[in-house]
C-alpha cells in the first residue's frame, strides 16, 4: 500500500511517515498543497491524509479536485479547526475525517478498512 502525508507540520508529517514506514507502507510526504497535488497526479497511491489548511491548496481543494477528476486514492481530512468536521469533510468528498492531533489507533483503522 503507498500513502501520501500532507501537512503543513512538519512534526505530524514526520510522526505518519514513521508510524506507517515501521508497518511497511511506502509513504512521501508534503508540506503544502502544490507539492501534494502534484504527487497525487504523478503517483499511485491508495490513501491519501491531507491537512484541511496547507500553504497553496487546502487539503479540501485537493479532494475536490481529486473527485472532479476522478482520481482513485481514498482521501482522509486532518484538522485541527473546530468548524471543519467529518460532515463538511464528507460533502465536499472526502472518505474519512480525523481530528487533531492525530489518534495513531484511529490511523491504524483506516488504513485496514482500505486495505482491501
Amino acid at each position: 500500500m503507498k500513502i501520501l502525508v500532507a501537512d503543513d507540520e512538519e512534526k505530524i508529517v514526520e510522526q505518519l511517515k514513521k508510524y506507517l514506514g515501521k508497518q511497511g507502507y511506502l509513504v512521501d510526504t508534503a508540506l503544502d498543497g502544490e507539492k501534494a497535488l502534484k504527487l497525487i497526479k504523478e503517483n499511485s497511491y491508495d490513501i491519501v491524509f491531507l491537512d484541511d489548511n496547507m500553504p497553496w491548496l487546502t487539503g479540501l481543494e485537493i479532494v475536490e479536485y481529486m473527485k472532479k477528476n476522478k482520481l482513485p486514492p481514498k482521501a482522509v481530512i486532518l484538522t485541527g479547526y473546530p468548524y471543519i468536521n467529518e460532515k463538511f469533510s464528507k460533502y465536499v468528498g472526502a472518505d474519512e475525517y480525523l481530528d487533531k492531533p492525530v489518534d495513531l489507533k484511529k490511523i491504524d483503522e483506516i488504513v485496514k478498512k482500505y486495505l482491501v
